[in-house]
């Protein structure tokens, strides 16, 4: 069925009458749903009471969600767009959580901006979330220990960045740009504050930015290099932690992708200073069955790509691909070193994954593979980790093995 007819359906069900017109203003209804059958086993577990093994039925890396996109040609090449985008969990009922929420305009002449709670950079322009053919299964590479830097606010590869503009270019010649700015000095956006997720801003903290530069040599590949400045705000300034104060937390990215006729090489390297606690970034941050997708039954938090908080750190990933007809195998891997600070040791945590992909259409996959996390003397680095809730994790859960299959439909 024509997805116009669909979304004007369901705004009548919903009381709320949309039209869509030959004459370029429109609505489409899109998503995906998907779930996993998924096997963790947790080694050096130190605490009795939670299980060595967990096994699920779900979606707990987030892959389902549905979303209406809105367009009008305002003539003369530019167009009015906007995003309406929310999340939901196949498996344990978790309630829609809010996803890409903007207004914005575009022109194929000067490119398009965006204005509300929109992606980084980091995640889906200048590398990150399209480099892993895994993104948003159990073996995906964010937040998965030793691949990609995946913070709760947003600047990385993570979740998304409340109050901003974007800027996205048209390409020059191969080459392309995309500018974020969050400037808000608001109490009410101070990360961590209260029960909302870590956040930039914050009274005092409206230096948040994001640039992304990119090259692309058609078909064959692409490098790009991005930067990341989450500012700190009144109240971030005047904690510490490792004997340091907190300042503001930068991220370099390069990296690139290649293609040889069915083989592929793509990897990124990332390199982060002053990792901020309030943001995310020293947590279980990102990571595959964080806090289970809200899931209660679930306690497989992944913290092994934590920093040491106000510490630095760097990550890097590399993924080798192989098209064989329908099917795409894949091997890849990287490793996050945490610096040491004050009473907090360096640590190493590594990831090895394998696996395949088999797409029945343009529209319908199904996935398999295994992943191993391992960080360098776990048992010595549970009691070193300066953020209770990432010292717990890492205590019960600081090695795993997960295998995983399961089905994606996009619509």
């Amino acid at each position: 069925m024509n997805k116009k007819l669909i979304a004007l359906a369901v705004a009548s069900a919903l009381g709320a009458p949309l039209v869509a017109s030959a004459q370029g203003t429109g609505v489409t209804l899109f998503g995906r749903v998907g779930a996993e059958y998924s096997s963790t086993k947790i080694d050096q577990a130190s605490n009795s009471t939670t299980s060595h093994r967990q096994e699920t039925i779900g979606d707990n890396s987030g892959v389902s969600r549905w979303g209406l996109l809105i367009t009008e040609d305002l003539g003369n090449g530019l167009k009015a767009n906007g995003r309406i985008e929310f999340a939901f969990r196949t498996g344990n009922g978790v309630i829609e959580t809010a996803r890409e929420q903007w207004v914005g305009l575009s022109s194929k002449t000067w490119g398009d901006v965006q204005f509300g709670r929109v992606q980084s950079v980091l995640k889906d322009f200048a590398g990150g979330a399209y480099l892993d053919p895994f993104i948003t299964t159990s073996l995906q590479a964010r937040g998965s220990g030793g691949a990609m830097y995946a913070p709760g606010n947003g600047f990385g590869v993570g979740a998304f960045v409340d109050h901003s503009i974007r800027y996205n270019s048209p390409s020059f010649g191969g080459f392309s740009a995309a500018v974020l700015l969050s400037p808000v000095d608001a109490t009410q956006a101070e990360p961590g504050a209260g029960t909302s997720a870590p956040n930039v801003g914050g009274r005092g903290g409206t230096d948040n930015y994001q640039i992304g530069l990119k090259y692309k040599f058609g078909t064959s590949g692409e490098i790009f290099g991005g930067y990341s400045h989450d500012g700190i705000s009144d109240t971030q300034a005047t904690t510490s932690a490792n004997g340091v104060t907190a300042d503001d937390e930068e991220v370099w990215r390069i990296g690139g992708a290649w293609n040889f006729g069915d083989f592929r090489i793509a990897g990124q390297y990332e390199n982060i200073e002053n990792a901020l606690a309030t943001n995310g970034g020293t947590t279980c941050a990102g990571g595959p069955s964080s806090n289970g997708g809200g899931d209660a039954g679930i306690s497989t938090p992944q913290c092994n790509t934590a920093f040491n908080t106000n510490g630095d750190g760097d990550i890097w990933f590399l993924t080798a691909q192989y098209k064989l007809g329908k099917t795409t195998l894949v091997v890849q891997g990287g490793m996050t070193d945490a610096d040491a600070i004050g009473t907090s040791i360096e640590r190493e945590s590594k990831n090895f994954t394998v696996g395949a992909i088999y797409n029945f259409s343009k529209r319908t996959k199904v996935f398999g593979g295994y992943q191993r996390v391992s960080i360098d003397g776990a048992d010595a680095i549970a009691n070193s980790i300066d953020n209770t809730a990432a010292q717990a994790a890492a205590f019960v859960q600081p090695d795993r093995s997960t295998w995983t299959i399961g089905l994606h439909h996009f619509f």
